[in-house]
């Protein structure tokens, strides 16, 4: 929703008596598949092979293909009889859609946030997540590390505003792969300047603890995004 540091993706990990946690299996195939989109092995619509897997994680093909069922039902792999899965494709109107979802949801967050700011360090929290957000449009060549900056600057909000729930439905819509196929569809090089503006907006209007403003901006963060997907999806469209 990667490089996600307030939310467990996969439930909470299992501490182990040397002090390291315990990573799902399910984890370790979303992992090794999402690995594999970054090397340019997988696009949407490709075939996940079970036993290429298994042999990158050093199982047997049996219990990646009990995770792969996991991740169909989280909306992530399409399974098809005698055929075995696939990564689930997405257009541009798909994107567009999610945008629809996570932006009421992640407007939850922050209002709770803008209400939480003044106490102990939260202040700070979002200041440096907001530095994060800058570094990253500093980054050649723009890409998915900028969303991954984005999503903590969220994942910390929550955190803040004690609202875990809101990650919850962040993931359901399998966060870190939407945000692989934004970075892919959208022209970062001449859109990050205004996700870093949108975003010091969001940031100023918490530091105000203002969070009716929070979710405006929010809202219209989306509207924007949307605004950018949905062209280039009617375009694709007509040509077809």
């Amino acid at each position: 929703m990667g490089r996600t540091r307030g939310v467990q993706p996969f439930g909470t990990p299992k501490p182990l008596s040397d002090g390291q946690f315990k990573t799902s299996l399910v984890q370790r195939v979303y992992e090794a598949i999402m690995s594999s989109m970054d090397s340019g092995e997988l696009d949407p619509g490709s075939r996940i092979v079970a036993s290429d897997i298994a042999q990158r994680l050093g199982l047997s093909r049996a219990p990646v293909r009990e995770a792969l069922a996991v991740l169909a039902g989280q909306g992530l792999v399409e399974l098809h009889p005698d055929r075995g899965a696939s990564l689930r494709p997405m257009n541009m109107h798909d994107l567009a859609q999610i945008y629809e979802v996570v932006a009421p949801v992640a407007a939850i967050g922050l209002r709770a946030a803008a209400k939480r700011i003044h106490e102990n360090d939260n202040a700070a929290r979002i200041e440096a997540a907001m530095g994060a957000i800058r570094l990253a449009a500093k980054a050649k060549p723009l890409g998915l590390g900028f969303y991954l900056a984005l999503n903590d600057f969220h994942y910390i909000a929550n955190a803040i505003g004690h609202r875990p729930y809101v990650d919850t439905v962040l993931r359901s819509v399998n966060i870190e792969y939407w945000n692989r196929l934004l970075a892919a569809a959208i022209d970062l090089e001449t859109h990050a300047a205004t996700y870093v503006r949108t975003y010091q907006r969001l940031t100023d209007a918490l530091l105000a603890g203002d969070p009716e403003s929070t979710e405006a901006i929010m809202h219209y963060h989306a509207d924007w995004c949307i605004a950018l997907l949905e062209p280039a999806y009617e375009t694709a469209h007509r040509r077809q």
